[in-house]
């Protein structure tokens, strides 16, 4: 695998017109390191987390250790390979504390914890001030020791900056999407689906096609201070490498707020197009690529906007119209 490239004294200007409008992972040295957090040792930053800390219980999974921090499915792909607590701030951290001194620790891993809402005080002296190029955005804090987070996909952008222990990112452009031996749509972690290839150790008998997902994959390795671009469906596996890990993320979208989910396409896809006759697929194949898609320019512009309907470019007036439409189909 090749490496991301890395780029330092990245200033907004270069993130969004050198790094940004490339729409490949970047790793940007050292942007966050003047962030207050970065340079405390681990107890100290546990204590700051704790102080820093809202009255919300913390949810997390924990992990048994002979699965080595690898959080997954059961054998049959029908379970978890951990299980779910929710415990007090205080209590989180003190069992960290204690995991980080154990040989063989259980893995424990506190993710997508808004910022806003469980760490506050946190929340107001760390920022990316413009670096995110949208009013919406949401700011989540990750928290563990060592674990594994198996390769899968987000449907946003993405900043994501290591505050406390190394980080590995490991990440598959989309087209490497075949050769990623996708896990179910509907039981996922964490929302999205996940690669069933250890990339740890992977079993090439079993996943062959993951030689050329590995030819195509990008390797980042990330300090305190630092930080990583992955754009919207990237593939991105992560290992956390140290005995406490704490890395903060900004997930924003490009479009306006109006705009529907894809994953709602997709799934209304696996219902209405995949099952269908060959003939009728490649018909409809046609239909989208003309309306959706647009491989043969746009496909509208013969009629005055006002003609255009649902059709036309989307305001938040043809966005509702369109949601309404989608309801009654599928009633």
């Amino acid at each position: 695998m090749k490496n991301v490239p890395q780029f330092t004294s990245v200033t907004p200007d270069i993130f969004l017109n050198e790094i940004k409008a490339s729409g490949k992972p970047a790793i940007m040295k050292g942007l966050v390191s003047q962030w207050p957090s970065v340079a405390l040792d681990e107890d100290a930053l546990l204590d700051h987390l704790a102080l820093t800390a809202s009255s919300l219980p913390i949810p997390h999974f924990v992990c048994d250790p002979v699965h080595h921090g690898r959080f997954f499915y059961d054998e049959g792909y029908t379970s978890f390979n951990y299980r779910q607590e929710l415990t007090p701030a205080a209590e989180f951290f003190a069992r960290l504390r204690r995991e980080a001194a154990n040989p063989e620790p259980a893995a424990l891993f506190a993710g997508s914890l808004a910022l806003d809402g469980y760490f506050p005080g946190f929340a107001q002296s760390h920022h990316l001030d413009g670096f995110i190029p949208a009013s919406q955005f949401l700011r989540s804090m990750w928290i563990g020791n060592r674990t594994m987070t198996a390769p899968h996909y987000d449907n946003v952008e993405n900043i994501a900056c290591v505050v406390a222990g190394r980080r590995k990112f490991t990440l598959f452009p989309i087209e490497q999407l075949p050769n990623l031996y996708m896990g179910p749509l509907d039981l996922t972690p964490a929302g999205q689906p996940i690669s069933l290839v250890d990339i740890r150790a992977p079993d090439y008998e079993r996943f062959p096609r993951y030689r050329e997902a590995e030819a195509h994959g990008l390797v980042a390795m990330l300090e305190p201070g630092d930080a990583i671009y992955i754009p919207t469906l990237w593939w991105h596996g992560v290992e956390s490498l140290d005995g406490v890990n704490v890395m903060v993320n900004t997930w924003w979208r490009d479009v306006p707020a109006y705009l529907g989910s894809p994953m709602s396409a997709l799934l209304s896809g696996l219902l209405t197009l995949r099952d269908l006759p060959e003939a009728q697929r490649a018909a409809w194949k046609v239909v989208f690529d003309t309306l959706v898609f647009e491989t043969n320019g746009p496909a509208f512009d013969h009629l005055p906007d006002a003609a255009r309907g649902v059709a036309g470019r989307l305001t938040r007036n043809r966005a509702a119209q369109l949601r309404e439409l989608i309801l009654q189909t599928l009633s």
